[in-house]
C-alpha cells in the first residue's frame, strides 16, 4: 500500500512540475546590418502595427509596435518572417506615480537561429543597439512552451512631463510561421496588462488561437468535424484530430512514449511506443523487425502509409 501511494505521490508531483524556462540566446546588433540576414539589399520592406498599453497611473499614449517583414530569395533567412517589438512610453506621463514597463511576454513557438551579429554562434533573439531607436535593451529572454518572456535591462519607464518618457531599443526574432494577431501581455509593478501584438501563427500540432481552413488540408478537415478549432480555439483536441481525423502522424502527440516521430528517419523504436495513440509501431516492426532491432529508416517511414493506413503531412 505504502509503495502505491509513493508513486501516486512522485507522479503527482512530476505532473505539477512547472515547464523548464529555456535561455535564448541574446546580442546586440546594428541597423541596416541585420536587415542583410532577411534580405540581400540590406533593405527590408516591414508592415507595422501598434497596440496601446493600458498603463495605469498615466496619461498620453504608452504603446506597444510590431514590426514583421519577410526573408528574401538568397537571403540567410530566406522562407523565415521576422518579427520585431518595441515598448514606447516617449508620449506617456505619469499622474500620481511613474509608472514602467519591466517585460513583455508574447506567445511565439519555435525560435530559428541565425547568425545575426556577423560572429561567433548563431543566436535566437538580436537587439537594434546602433542606427535605431530608443535606450533599453534586454537582460533576458526565456521561453516556458511557446510563450518568450522578454524581459528589459531597466524597467523601460513613462516621464514626468510629456515627450521625457522611455522608450525600447527594437528587439526582434524570426519564425518560419507568418505573423496573425495575438494577445500579449506586459507586466508593470508586478500588474499584467493584456495588449493586442503580432506573433507567429502556430502550426497544426500546437494549440493556440483558431487556425483558417485555408490552406492545409488536414486543417480543413479537423474544422469540419470540429468547427470550435476554426472559431474558437485550436485546443489539445483539436491537435488530436490531426491523427485521427487526418490519420496524419506528423504531430508528436503521436508519438506516445517513442524516442522520436514515427515520421522521421532515426534509431530503431521500441515496439508498442505508440501504442496509447496510433499503435503504428508493432504493425510495421512485425512485417519488417529491422525498424525495432536495427535502425527506424526511411523504408521504416514509407511504412507509416503502406502498412499501418497513415501519412506523415
Amino acid at each position: 500500500m505504502f509503495r502505491i501511494q509513493l508513486i501516486l505521490s512522485l507522479t503527482l508531483l512530476a505532473l505539477s512540475k512547472p515547464a523548464a524556462a529555456e535561455a535564448l540566446s541574446v546580442v546586440n546588433v546594428g541597423a541596416p546590418a541585420i536587415n542583410c540576414v532577411f534580405d540581400t539589399s540590406c533593405t527590408v520592406f516591414v508592415t507595422d502595427s501598434s497596440a496601446t498599453i493600458p498603463l495605469p497611473g498615466a496619461s498620453g499614449t504608452a504603446r506597444l509596435q510590431t514590426r514583421t517583414f519577410t526573408g528574401a530569395t538568397g537571403a540567410p533567412a530566406q522562407g523565415y518572417y521576422g518579427y520585431e517589438y518595441v515598448v514606447d512610453l516617449t508620449n506617456a506621463t505619469g499622474i500620481t506615480h511613474i509608472p514602467c514597463v519591466q517585460s513583455l511576454r508574447v506567445s511565439f513557438g519555435p525560435v530559428p537561429s541565425f547568425q545575426y551579429n556577423g560572429t561567433g554562434p548563431t543566436d535566437q533573439v538580436y537587439v537594434v543597439t546602433a542606427g535605431g531607436s530608443g535606450t533599453i535593451g534586454l537582460s533576458s529572454a526565456n521561453k516556458v512552451g511557446n510563450e518568450i518572456t522578454f524581459t528589459f535591462a531597466t524597467p523601460v519607464c513613462a516621464g514626468g512631463s510629456p515627450g521625457t518618457g522611455k522608450r525600447s531599443f527594437f528587439f526582434g526574432l524570426a519564425s518560419a510561421s507568418a505573423p496573425t494577431a495575438v494577445t500579449a501581455v506586459v507586466v508593470s509593478s508586478g500588474t499584467s496588462l493584456s495588449i493586442g501584438a503580432r506573433a507567429p501563427i502556430h502550426d497544426k500540432c500546437t494549440s493556440g488561437v483558431p487556425l483558417s481552413p485555408a490552406p492545409d488540408p488536414c486543417v480543413s478537415l479537423v474544422c469540419a468535424a470540429d468547427a470550435y478549432c476554426c472559431n474558437s480555439s485550436w485546443d489539445n483536441r483539436c491537435v488530436g484530430q490531426v491523427r485521427t481525423v487526418c490519420g496524419s502522424l506528423t504531430c508528436s502527440e503521436s508519438d506516445g512514449t517513442c524516442g522520436h516521430s514515427l515520421c522521421t528517419p532515426g534509431a530503431s523504436l521500441v515496439n508498442h511506443c505508440d501504442s496509447a495513440k496510433a499503435d503504428c509501431v508493432s504493425e510495421i516492426c512485425a512485417v519488417d523487425p529491422f525498424c525495432c532491432s536495427v535502425s527506424w529508416d526511411s523504408l521504416c517511414v514509407e511504412k507509416v502509409g503502406s502498412v499501418c493506413g497513415k501519412n506523415c503531412g
